[in-house]
Formats: structure tokens, sequence, C-alpha cells
């Protein structure tokens, strides 16, 4: 979320960033503004967590972080010590620098893969925060990505994932049935933007079941893991876990 980054394009390869940038962040703005994905109580519960439980003063990274607006209104105010943000689009990363002008921390910003970050990336942070992004991976690179970042935090550190889930028992078949019964209250989208939408989640969108979830958090060295905030179509859900 900028948010989540914008929707990505099945024929992207072949076309200009820009272009796609521009095309597909219509449609993502769209979606912002009619909360379709519920991005305004996801990030309110983010920002509670911070001023309540965050280490003080906390550094933040930010992966997959898109324009940044909604992080940098969750972090106006807090301990925060500094800010790192990483995102495919550069076009995104360009709105991100007027977002976060306003935090009063060093801010920086790289265009890349978040897996590519985690992986490389060797100061250490105490906050990681990755919004409807990470389950465009399989379980397998899931747990690689958490396991990176738990790497680089310490035991008082954390992190927070916004995230396509279901509830146990519900194949991925199920979730998108679930999905696609939205389609009626997304009036702001034409009839072609939400079928280019839900290509994409059909094609890159894997959910994990709550207790998959919360494996996946032990298995990368968390101990706690707790729910923050279930999205009333219970079709995503923001995770923390915590190494003790």
């Amino acid at each position: 979320m900028t948010t989540a980054q914008p929707i990505s394009s099945l024929d992207e390869a072949s076309r200009n960033p820009a272009a796609i940038f521009q095309q597909e962040w219509r449609i993502y703005r769209k979606m912002v503004e009619g909360d379709y994905l519920f991005h305004r109580a996801a990030y309110a519960a983010l920002r509670r967590v911070l001023v309540e439980a965050a280490p003080r003063p906390f550094r933040f990274l930010d992966l997959a972080c898109g324009d940044a607006s909604a992080s940098a209104e969750a972090l106006a105010g807090t301990e925060i010590a500094s800010y790192r943000g990483v995102d495919l689009s550069e076009e995104a990363l360009k709105l991100a620098h007027a977002s976060l002008a306003a935090l009063r921390c060093p801010v920086s910003l790289r265009k890349g893969e978040f897996q590519a970050e985690l992986a490389s990336r060797r100061e250490p942070v105490d906050v990681v925060w990755i919004g409807l992004s990470l389950h465009h991976l399989r379980a397998p690179e899931k747990l690689e990505a958490m396991r990176a970042a738990r790497r680089l935090m310490g035991d008082d550190g954390m992190m927070l994932l916004y995230e396509n889930a279901s509830p146990d028992g519900e194949s991925r078949d199920g979730w998108l049935e679930r999905w696609d019964k939205q389609e009626p209250d997304w009036t702001l989208l034409t009839p072609g933007e939400w079928r280019r939408m839900r290509a994409h989640v059909g094609t890159h969108d894997f959910p994990e079941t709550v207790s998959t979830w919360r494996e996946l958090g032990r298995g990368a060295g968390f101990a706690t893991v707790s729910e923050v905030y279930v999205a009333p179509t219970d079709l995503f859900r923001l995770f923390m876990f915590q190494p003790l």
C-alpha cells in the first residue's frame, strides 16, 4: 500500500513502465478512494502498534512501499528514527519523496525487489512492514523473506504484514470465489478495470490460511504471532510477528 503497489500488468515487460504506472495507478487510486482493500483501518491499526508497542525510537523498513502516502500518515508524530522504503516502481518512488517530506528523520528510498533488499541488507531495523505484496510469493518464498526479516531485528523488533488470508480450511479457489463476490460493491471501477484487476489477482495472489501464516512466523524464528486487524470481508488480515 503507499500503501500496496499498483496492480501489475500481465504483459508489462513489453510495455513502457511509465505508461503502465499511469494506467494502473488510476485503477489503484480508485481502489484506495473506495477503500475496497480497507487501507484506512489497516494503517490505523499499524499506527496503533507503532505508538503502543514499537521500540523507541524505531528504524522502519517499508517493503513494496509504493508512494508511501499511507505509511507517512501512520508514521507522523511517532518516535521513528529512520525510514527506508523499497519499491519496483520508479514513478511511485518519486511520489514517495513528497509523501515522506514531513517525517523528522533520515529517509532513504531504493528501487528494487523487496526480496533482494531483505537478502542483501546488513543494517539492522526495528520494524519491518509490508502491505499486500508478500502474497505474490508461494509459501516457501514467504518463509525465506520472513526469515531474512527476522535476521535484521533484535529481540524487541517486530514484523507487521497486511496480507491475503483465508480462514482455516479454505482453499485458494474458495478465497477467489469470495473475492469475486465483491464486484457489485466496487462501483468506482469500470467493468474493464475490474477484469484487469481480477486477472492480476487470479494469476498472482496466493493467500495463506491463518494457521499457515502462524506456522510461517514460527518457522521464520518469531515466537509470538498476533492478529491485529481482520478486514470486514475476511479476505485480509494484519499480523504482528515478534521474536519474544
